[in-house]
């Protein structure tokens, strides 16, 4: 017959085997079982194994189930039939790393076996019957994210906690339908009366937590639902609920995949889940002070303190975010309904000044990470090279409605067939089939090496969290064509576009910056500036951008509708970059139908809110 143990059993069983008839057999078992994680069989070498399990296994817990690791330290001192043993004892704690000490045990002999005598000395020297070991933490001030003048993004605000007093409900199917009944909560009515029925008569249940100005709007209703209950408290906020949200990112406790990956991390822990908040998350969480501690076995309340770890706070993150410049980009998204991006940069440093996203309750941050072709927007560039191949823009360029390259028809997506008309008119309409007609006359890589110099096509600074954007060179005529109004295999971030404009606006590229401790690159001096900005100024003031005509200042831009997909006529995206003065922006709605008639009115709502703030 084959008896088959399992690892404590056969621990047990070795560990009684091998205690043997001397105090150094016995002595050493103990320690092979107590290190090997099996404290039942390590307390089965002991006078009173049941009292021994107990304390040992309490103790394990209690360090968070620390592993330990415990040898002899010199010799046994034998009298009769009594003995002594040193142990050195080593805990690898979690989070909070070695506890060494050194501790004595009393060895007996009985029936002619040798027995620890057990103590909860054993464990730790200062430990009693009524104690064991334990772990404490005081988490540490987790860093602020700071806007560029050095405000806090992120800092504490007023919240209202809204809860349930069971004791209080009569009939909880109706408080639950009151609270749900809400405006600006998210509340599940049947989930809720499950909850109240499941408490306890004198319970507590916690509903949600909002700001408190959305509170001062509902308190009046709040305070009529039977066994309503509020708590005003602070809790570290952005400005509002939508402010730079994916940019940001949230902090929250830990997933389980998140504890699964790191042991260490408990499910009470914050920590950062999306944008900054997770990207940074070492250097915003610091470190908490960590000690081991000795606790009431019944209370649980700490004696005194074995090892203490201190802590350090958090440290904060500087960003280039301008809190007026994201106010208003907020404000221009609005009520966008679908998926939009905006994004605000400083021409002349490419500080990166606002990010903003819709849907606002959305983890991606599509404004830095989303990838789309450009579109007209495109064509900036594409003018750039077309000017540095000779281009007068004065040029007389015809503009059909339709133009067939190589058997694939382009057709004008704003505008209309404009016809024989200057090329810097081709420019403010968007006419796609003047461009794509002047496609022959550049070098199929000229695109790819121009729109270098506005930053596309190359990597992303790594202390930014943006999307890689690509401009390869085309693989056809017809791909040179789609190429020249922003189409082909080009993909551009909303970010990326944004700096498109800013380099028209300050004569060179500045690399987008979010992080101020970071040093960024500059491209080459941009010799076709002024022509760039005379053509975009007539984009807005009698082209497909007259949506900003009455914005305040001289503002230039470019539109951009960008076909994705299939489908006859595929859907679109609508694009709009601007820039005015020291500050440039663009504006991405996906499936929006033209970039003149849905995104520029965006950009136009932008600087009128920013102009509103001042």
């Amino acid at each position: 017959m084959v008896l088959v143990l399992g690892a404590a059993s056969a621990l047990a069983f070795l560990a009684f085997r091998d205690s043997g008839p001397s105090p150094r057999g016995a002595a050493e078992a103990y320690a092979r079982a107590w290190s090997g994680g099996a404290d039942g069989a390590a307390a089965s070498l002991t006078n009173h194994p049941r009292a021994a399990a107990a304390a040992l296994r309490e103790s394990r817990r209690g360090l968070d189930g620390a592993r330990v690791r415990v040898s002899l330290a010199g010799a046994i001192d034998e009298d009769g039939d009594r003995a002594t043993a040193h142990y050195r004892v080593t805990w690898a704690v979690p989070r909070i790393g070695p506890l060494q000490y050194r501790t004595t045990a009393q060895l007996v002999k009985r029936d002619n076996r040798w027995v620890v005598h057990w103590s909860p000395r054993l464990v730790h020297p200062r430990l009693t019957a009524r104690t064991r070991l334990g772990t404490s933490m005081d988490a540490a001030s987790r860093g602020k994210i700071y806007a560029r003048d050095g405000r806090a993004i992120v800092a504490p605000r007023d919240v209202v906690d809204l809860g349930v007093e069971v004791a209080r409900v009569k009939d909880a199917a109706a408080t639950a339908s009151a609270f749900a009944g809400l405006e600006d909560v998210d509340v599940d009515a049947a989930q809720l009366a499950r909850r109240i029925d499941a408490a306890p008569k004198g319970g507590f249940i916690p509903v949600i937590t909002v700001r408190r100005a959305v509170y001062e709007d509902m308190a009046e209703r709040v305070l009529a639902i039977p066994g309503a209950s509020v708590n005003l408290r602070k809790a570290d906020l952005p400005p509002t609920k939508t402010f730079a949200r994916a940019l940001l990112g949230t902090v929250g406790p830990p997933t389980a995949e998140q504890i699964e990956k790191s042991p260490s991390r408990r499910p009470d822990d914050e920590m950062g889940q999306s944008g900054l908040q997770a990207s940074y998350e070492r250097r915003l969480a610091g470190t908490p002070a960590r000690r081991i501690v000795i606790r009431d076995r019944e209370l649980g309340s700490a004696k005194s303190v074995v090892l203490e770890r201190r802590g350090r706070p958090g440290r904060g993150l500087h960003t280039t975010l301008d809190i007026a410049a994201q106010s208003a980009a907020e404000v221009a998204l609005g009520d966008v309904d679908g998926n939009a991006a905006l994004v605000a940069v400083q021409p002349s440093t490419g500080d990166v000044l606002a990010v903003a996203n819709r849907p606002a309750d959305s983890a991606y941050d599509r404004a830095l990470s989303g990838l789309y072709p450009p579109g007209s927007t495109f064509k900036v560039v594409a003018t750039t090279a077309l000017l540095r191949a000779g281009l007068d823009v004065n040029r007389v360029v015809d503009c059909p409605r339709t133009l067939t390259i190589e058997g694939k028809p382009f057709r004008n997506f704003e505008g209309d067939a404009a016809g024989a008309v200057p090329f810097r008119r081709d420019f403010a309409e968007s006419c796609n089939t003047a461009f794509v007609s002047l496609a022959r006359e550049l070098d199929p890589k000229a695109l790819t090496a121009v729109a270098k110099d506005f930053g596309l096509g190359g990597k992303s600074d790594p202390h930014l969290p943006a999307a890689d954007t690509s401009v390869p060179p085309p693989t056809s005529g017809v791909g040179q064509a789609a190429m020249m109004i922003g189409q082909d295999r080009i993909l551009a971030s909303p970010l990326a576009m944004a700096c498109v404009a800013a380099t028209v606006a300050a004569g060179r590229w500045h690399a987008p910056r979010l992080i101020l401790d970071t040093n960024p690159s500059a491209g080459p001096r941009l010799a076709e500036r002024e022509t760039l900005r005379s053509l975009m100024r007539d984009v807005v003031t009698s082209g497909t951008g007259t949506a900003l005509r009455g914005v305040r200042g001289e503002v230039i831009g470019k539109s951009g509708t960008a076909e994705f997909g299939g489908g006859d006529p595929p859907p679109t995206h609508a694009w709009f970059i601007a820039a005015r003065d020291d500050l440039a922006i663009s504006v991405l709605v996906e499936n929006g139908r033209s970039g003149g008639t849905v995104a520029a009115p965006i950009a136009a709502r932008f600087f009128t809110a920013l102009d509103g703030s001042a």
